[in-house]
């Protein structure tokens, strides 16, 4: 009996041990916790600069304030789920990240979107990427586009509401980037000029003289390529030239002056 009696009270003094570790450990993660969140709430953490990385359209200090990231608010504690959705609405910018720099540091780390041709309508113009996203639709935004007249035009795509749409029609944003995506070659010294003609008249100038027509908004690639194949039958002589026809990409014609 005495024996068991010595065992229980072993087996006592052997978890008071224990309990009293887990409490150590509780307080001293307490005490730790309390004192990260007493230095990461020192007046040295505040927001005192927005910084911008990428803008070269855009204006940087259009960004910053159109951004809404708060000044002197902590650079910790601070949400960013609202600059998050006010840069998301800017849709000359592909990509974007925030990032926080101590002591009082924010980073904007943006891509822009590539701008491929600039769309005429009602006395507008809309300037649209490869994915025909409205680059210029936000009003509070000044896009500084270079060398921007000599972006491809594009006529007839329709009247596009720049308060409400992102994006112009997927079928025209897909003929646009296909047929300058064919050019790409000569759009270097060339000016384009687009029509879709309700996508059943589509013809494109180069220089504003030589006339190619599309015709249906079907196997374009394959029409762009045939005109390139009769470019040096071409060569030299566009001012003989009426218009190239390859709306039958098997039976092109060149209707000469």
């Amino acid at each position: 009996m005495a024996g068991r009696k010595r065992r229980k009270e072993k087996r006592k003094r052997q978890k008071l041990p224990f309990r009293f570790r887990l409490f150590v450990i509780f307080v001293l993660l307490v005490l730790t916790g309390a004192g990260g969140y007493y230095l990461l709430s020192l007046p040295i953490w505040r927001i005192t600069e927005i910084t911008v990385s990428g803008a070269q359209m855009l204006s940087a200090d259009e960004l910053r304030d159109l951004s809404g990231i708060p000044l002197a608010e902590n650079l910790f504690f601070t949400g960013f789920q609202r600059p998050r959705d006010n840069l998301r609405k800017i849709t000359a910018i592909k990509e974007f990240h925030l990032y926080r720099i101590p002591p009082g540091t924010v980073l904007i780390k943006l891509i822009e979107r590539r701008p491929i041709a600039v769309l005429l309508f009602n006395n507008k113009s809309a300037i649209v990427d490869a994915d025909g996203y409205i680059l210029n639709r936000n009003p509070n935004l000044t896009l500084n586009v270079p060398h921007m007249t000599e972006l491809p035009v594009v006529l007839g795509v329709g009247s596009v509401e720049f308060a409400g749409e992102e994006r112009i029609d997927p079928r025209a944003s897909q003929l646009i980037a296909s047929v300058i995506g064919e050019l790409a070659s000569l759009l270097g010294s060339r000016h384009l000029q687009l029509e879709t003609g309700d996508f059943e008249r589509i013809k494109f100038s180069l220089d504003d003289l030589l006339v190619v027509k599309v015709g249906r908004n079907e196997a374009v690639r394959r029409k762009m390529a045939v005109f390139k194949a009769l470019l040096p039958e071409l060569e030299g002589r566009w001012d003989k030239v009426v218009y190239v026809d390859v709306r039958y990409p098997d039976n092109p014609v060149i209707r000469y002056k």
